[in-house]
């Protein structure tokens, strides 16, 4: 049985999986080798899948339809394993087996029975379909009769499992350009890719399984990786003192006092409008901040301080008036935009916002502020870059789809469509433009620094997608940042805790619930301590969830 890989967090283009392949091959593995591997892992999930599916380990009837290039190989190699093991097999393939070439022609030729033409009456007595046709390498639409094909797999009903990718999905960003294969189980290769974990590509995929096929990790110096998919291996080594179990907790940091934690200070709206502020502001508590101050205008600061207990209150008479809040309050961090407003005041407020000298993380109104001001001439990227945060690489940017399109118009999501670039591309190139920390929040929640280093939070949650659940997230990486956790590291920290605070609440979650379980998720991520003899929590637990996804 192929070894199915569960803690692998690199994220290779298909190109870079190529260049892994040809390194393996150079170093003396035989390609054809890596093939049979390949073919081995799709059997494996055939009998899986048709297990899962019916309940029974019996053998069945399985359809297998094979494309042109290598993808069709591995399907020929699984027919062959397949009707081994007792199974009856039918194939369909997309040319005439002498125009294949390489490995590919000699799976077909070793598989020596019948090959006929694509057709959908070739599964009318399967048990399953296996989408042998096209791999992560596609990068073109699927149209005609092939779509028409596609649209009959579709439609008939039975289990689909696609190796490498559904076809259909272009491999480097996840578009889908025609028609494309619906999975309910996908086997892919050593590493996956971006299309298995960005959207639209992610929902088509099904349950995904990652197979060791024999190239070794090491391929990974030389052909380095285009993102990283976000889980505690990534940042744990920065996780602040606060929030470790006290058995972990470093012996001269059991001392430390609420000044050691750090000061986080969020702006908060108008009377009618801190709900937002106060989500922030009690998130960054949670996180571990020693201190917490919410700072609304003046004439709102009695209304805004009867709704908070553990937080300080510091009106704010005009945008002039940060500096000395600052230089008095001695802060470590500013959370602005939640709720914040867009009116000219605002635009003056986020202006000096950013000639602080200290950590920045805007969200919501804050930047549509910015957006607004460069649209009008007032602000610009280099403003942005120029500020001490982002020269200090302590500026972190929150937008979601709607106002990451507002400031970015060039890279929004109707731009990726017709330019067919990924939400993970976009995403970096928005991070270098404005030298900050990019957030690009949704069900595949991609964080990008402006020295190009991304990583995808493939585990969304649909249950986030509440008023007040961005707020949050805001507060939390305010918090992280505040106690000295490295920028990055604290975005992508703040993305999963927030993400597993809603899979711990589930349906009917609010705002303020995901604030409230953050304890119980902290104590989830350090639970095995003790079972692992004090070498700290078992990670391979959170990395390479395939489960379904959404966010806030």
């Amino acid at each position: 049985m192929a070894e199915m890989k569960e803690n692998a967090v690199e994220i290779l283009t298909p190109a870079q999986m190529g260049q892994a392949d040809r390194l393996t091959i150079e170093s003396g593995v035989d390609g054809y080798q890596l093939m049979e591997s390949a073919g081995q892992a799709v059997a494996t999930a055939a009998i899986d899948l048709l297990e899962r599916k019916t309940g029974s380990g019996a053998s069945g009837m399985v359809c297998i339809l094979c494309g042109p290039g290598n993808n069709g190989g591995d399907g020929f190699v699984a027919a062959q394993l397949l009707e081994e093991e007792g199974w009856s097999v039918i194939i369909g393939c997309a040319v005439d087996v002498e125009d294949l070439k390489g490995d590919a022609q000699r799976a077909a030729e070793e598989w020596g029975d019948e090959v006929y033409g694509l057709s959908a009456s070739l599964w009318d007595d399967s048990d399953i379909i296996i989408d042998a046709l096209f791999g992560a390498g596609l990068d073109r639409p699927i149209t005609g009769e092939l779509a028409d094909l596609i649209d009959a797999i579709n439609e008939s009903g039975l289990p689909v499992l696609s190796v490498d990718l559904p076809s259909g999905v272009e491999g480097a960003s996840g578009l889908i350009g025609g028609a494309a294969v619906r999975a309910d189980q996908t086997v892919t290769f050593f590493r996956k890719k971006p299309a298995h974990v960005l959207y639209p590509g992610k929902a088509l995929c099904g349950r995904l399984l990652v197979a060791d096929i024999g190239i070794e990790d090491t391929v990974l110096e030389e052909t380095g990786c285009c993102a990283f998919e976000n889980a505690p291996t990534l940042w744990l080594g920065n996780w602040p003192e606060a929030l470790k179990p006290l058995e972990v907790i470093q012996a001269e940091r059991l001392a430390d006092h609420k000044f050691h934690r750090g000061h986080c200070v969020v702006l908060s709206g108008d009377a009618l409008h801190s709900g937002a502020a106060r989500l922030a502001a009690r998130a960054a508590l949670r996180a571990g901040a020693g201190l917490v101050t919410l700072a609304p205008p003046a004439d709102s600061a009695l209304a805004v301080a009867a709704q908070v207990t553990s937080i300080m209150v510091e009106p704010l008479k005009d945008a002039e008036s940060l500096t000395d809040i600052f230089a008095r309050r001695d802060c470590d961090v500013l959370v602005a935009g939640p709720a914040l407003g867009v009116a000219e005041a605002q635009h003056v407020l986020i202006r000096n916002v950013l000639g602080l000298d200290m950590g920045v993380v805007l969200d919501a109104d804050a930047i549509t502020c910015f957006a607004d001001g460069v649209a009008s001439g007032d602000f610009s990227f280099e403003m942005m870059k120029d500020s001490p945060a982002a020269r200090s690489g302590r500026l972190v940017l929150t937008p979601h789809e709607g106002e990451f399109a507002r400031l970015f118009p060039d890279l929004s999501y109707r731009m990726r469509e017709e330019k067919r670039l990924s939400k993970l591309d976009c995403a970096l190139a928005a991070a270098q433009m404005c030298g900050a920390v990019i957030i690009l929040k949704g069900a595949d929640t991609v964080v990008a620094s402006p020295d190009g280093y991304g990583v995808i939070h493939s585990q969304g949650v649909p249950y986030l997608a509440t008023a007040g659940s961005g707020d949050v997230l805001a507060g939390i990486v305010g918090g992280l940042m505040a106690q000295g956790t490295p920028t990055l590291d604290s975005a992508c920290a703040g993305v999963w805790l927030h993400s597993q605070a809603g899979l711990m609440l589930g349906p009917g979650l609010i705002s303020e619930d995901i604030i409230e379980v953050l304890p119980k998720v902290y104590e989830a991520l350090f639970e095995d301590y003790d079972a692992n003899g004090g070498d700290g929590p078992d990670l391979d637990a959170y990395n390479g969830d395939d489960d379904e996804d959404d966010d806030d």
